[in-house]
């Protein structure tokens, strides 16, 4: 299962490669744990809508 991540770290994320724009998206991606098209797709959303999609795992009763 994908990890979920809130929207403080996504929003977190995306400030961290705008101040290390010269690590590039990649190298942002990598020092923060996470994918570079992970990183691409909630800068695409930020950008596109202006807020970030904040999934919620479904949880299955026992």
């Amino acid at each position: 299962m994908a990890k979920q991540h809130d929207k403080q770290f996504k929003l977190d994320a995306i400030q961290y490669y705008e101040d290390h724009k010269e690590l590039g998206l990649r190298g942002c991606a990598n020092n923060l744990g996470i994918g570079y098209s992970t990183l691409t797709k909630w800068r695409k959303e930020l950008r596109d809508s202006g807020d970030i999609v904040v999934r919620f795992a479904t949880i299955k009763p026992p």
